[in-house]
């Protein structure tokens, strides 16, 4: 990892590997990481938090000197795609492989119920369909085109674990 690198965001859709880039990031130079899901949810995935009260927690991370932060919000990581100096993008081109990862994360998690899946994969679908799920927001590709620069994006599973494997050897 570039040492000049010290804001980092990791954005795409659920189930692609936010979470564990960030952790394995966050391991590799030790600067704390963060879920913009943290920030959405007074109770995680069951009671959403005040939109107005979740921008203002992030806000604070972004006036660090070093964060990591990963997530789907987009109303939640946008004040942090200028501050960034690297922006990951996760984009897979199938869905079946985050299908997959979702189902397997769900049965791991003690707090979600069948209904939570069901809808979440109703919303990836439709999302990457197209099918709705703006929120009044630009599509996160359009979010991202002033950045392109600083953004690294990565389609699949292999190019994520060639990050680690290239600054290994």
């Amino acid at each position: 990892m570039n040492t000049t690198v010290r804001k980092i965001l990791i954005v795409g859709d659920a189930g692609r590997g936010k979470t564990t880039l960030a952790k394995n990031f966050s391991k590799e130079t030790r600067i704390p990481y963060y879920q913009t899901d943290d920030y959405l949810w007074k109770v995680k995935f069951t009671i959403p938090n005040d939109k107005k009260k979740s921008e203002e927690e992030i806000s604070e991370i972004y006036k660090k000197s070093e964060w990591i932060i990963e997530g789907t919000t987009r109303r939640l990581f946008r004040k942090g795609i200028e501050k960034a100096d690297v922006i990951y993008l996760l984009e897979f081109n199938s869905i079946f492989y985050q299908y997959y990862y979702l189902i397997k994360r769900f049965l791991t998690r003690k707090n979600e119920r069948i209904i939570d899946i069901c809808r979440l994969l109703k919303h990836v679908t439709y999302k990457k369909f197209k099918k709705g799920y703006r929120n009044h927001l630009p599509p996160l590709r359009e979010m991202l085109e002033p950045y392109n620069h600083k953004v690294v994006r990565l389609t699949s599973l292999r190019d994520i674990n060639q990050l680690f494997v290239s600054k290994n050897n």
